[in-house]
């Protein structure tokens, strides 16, 4: 009888060891640039009630930054780009499995809520600041120059050392809220539900190159099956309509 006993408390034992091996969570990493938090806060909250045994970790970014840190050897399973530029760059190194474009983006000029700039034109005849992502790390900076050189406006603002650059269009948006900037330059999704700013001007798209924001499934040395599973779930989610319609609502437009 205590023979028996034993070998059921044995049995007991190794099937909660398999039951909880069975259970593991696995870690997926992504870098995804800095406009894209709150559509992507919302996201993981449905992409892990569906997947309970993947769990998302995210690094937020300039896309240009990011991307410098995935070629440095930074451990990151999926990219999401707000430039093109960026994610062909990583394709070109061979770093990409699978990748292609989800999203489209409008540029937009911003004040605070109670600021008193009218327009573009008003700064312009102005002394005040403007503060717009860095052009060489901030794709939404990128756009931003382009837009301004070719409305004839870039060279006037550097003579007069009137622009703020900054880490990311996060932080753009921050010093035109605390007023520390006049006016900022962001994309449209990052103030869709945003208060304390307000949009003065949408730039024509035909200033700058196509905002479109790219997905990379990123080539890994050691495939390990889960987290290969893992980056398939992801990347067929952000391309489902429940994922377009959380973009949607704050501002992006589908890659048709």
């Amino acid at each position: 009888m205590r023979k028996y006993s034993i070998f059921i408390v044995i049995l007991i034992l190794l099937a909660g060891g398999c039951s909880q091996e069975g259970g593991s969570e696995t870690e997926l990493t992504i870098s995804a640039a800095a406009s894209m938090t709150e559509s992507l806060t919302e996201l993981t909250e449905m992409f892990e009630e569906e997947y309970p045994d993947i769990h998302i970790s995210y690094n937020y970014g300039g896309s240009g930054s990011l991307r410098k840190q995935i070629e440095q050897g930074a451990p990151v399973d999926i990219f999401l780009s707000a430039s093109s530029i960026d994610y062909e760059k990583l394709a070109d190194q061979d770093s990409v499995d699978n990748g292609k474009a989800i999203l489209t983006n409008q540029l937009v000029l911003i004040k605070p809520k109670e600021g008193d700039t009218a327009s573009l034109d008003d700064f312009m005849a102005g002394d005040e600041v403007m503060a717009i992502g860095t052009p060489d790390a901030v794709p939404a900076g990128s756009y931003a120059e382009k837009a301004l050189q070719n409305s004839g406006l870039w060279e006037q603002l550097e003579e007069q050392s009137r622009l703020i650059y900054t880490k990311d269009v996060t932080q753009v948006l921050t010093l035109v809220k605390e007023g520390a900037a006049d006016v900022g330059i962001v994309y449209a999704s990052d103030v869709n539900d945003e208060k304390d700013v307000t949009v003065i001007q949408t730039f024509d798209s035909s200033l700058h190159s196509p905002i479109e924001y790219y997905i990379a499934a990123l080539q890994s040395e050691e495939k390990e099956e889960g987290v290969e599973q893992a980056k398939d779930a992801f990347y067929q989610f952000i391309s489902s309509e429940a994922a377009n319609e959380v973009f949607e609502n704050n501002g992006f437009q589908p890659v048709e």
